[in-house]
């Protein structure tokens, strides 16, 4: 396939990363979906450790097939971990074009309210110990990876979802008014940041995939 894309939807749990994927247009609606957790809805129960890691052999047969196929997929994670950063490593390799989009939010209190109500709604849980711990090392990671993607994209979803910046050609062009504290020294340590006043212009040269929510 030519220009074959990799997305990759990132930030800790109850961010908003499913969300985000469903309210966005584009060519990567075309790519093939990698999703653990949608996975292990479909086959079993989430309480299950013997469908949980059946999902998850699941998810990668489809994703070496379609590296081996050369098809574009997309997929989300909590960027923690050593399997994800390899698999970016691996994609690079292949020569995929890779587009990541970020959503972060204030604390990760914020992320531990939003998983109790999924949970009430049926969802699954997330020990809080496991989100402290998740939070810190996602924004971590997320610096480590950001110069290995083509396209970045980050939100903001502390409140409501909200674009912060985008990231091509290894330049930040800053799209909204403030940056938050979680984001602002990422930025400014690895780049120097645009600002831009003409957000319709950025709009219609940056965007022309990607709508705002």
């Amino acid at each position: 396939m030519e220009n074959k894309s990799f997305y990759l939807f990132a930030g800790v749990n109850g961010v908003g990363k499913t969300t985000l994927f469903n309210a966005i247009n584009g060519d990567m609606k075309k790519s093939v979906r990698i999703n653990s957790d949608e996975i292990v809805r479909e086959i079993g129960k989430w309480d299950s450790e013997t469908d949980q890691v059946k999902a998850a052999k699941i998810a990668v047969g489809l994703r070496n097939e379609c590296m081996e196929k050369g098809n574009s997929f997309n997929e989300e994670t909590t960027l923690t971990g050593k399997t994800i950063l390899k698999l970016i490593d691996k994609v690079r390799e292949k020569n995929y074009k890779l587009h990541l989009f970020y959503v972060g939010v204030g604390s990760p209190d914020i992320s531990k309210e939003r998983i109790k109500k999924r949970v009430a709604d049926g969802g699954h849980h997330i020990p809080d110990e496991v989100v402290d711990k998740r939070y810190k090392e996602s924004l971590k990671n997320f610096e480590k990876i950001l110069k290995k993607f083509d396209n970045v994209v980050v939100y903001d979803n502390s409140v409501r979802f909200r674009t912060l910046l985008q990231i091509i050609d290894k330049k930040v062009i800053k799209i909204a008014d403030d940056l938050p504290e979680w984001m602002e020294n990422t930025i400014n340590n690895n780049y120097k940041v645009l600002e831009v006043e003409d957000f319709a212009f950025v709009r219609k040269e940056t965007f022309k995939n990607f709508r705002e929510i």
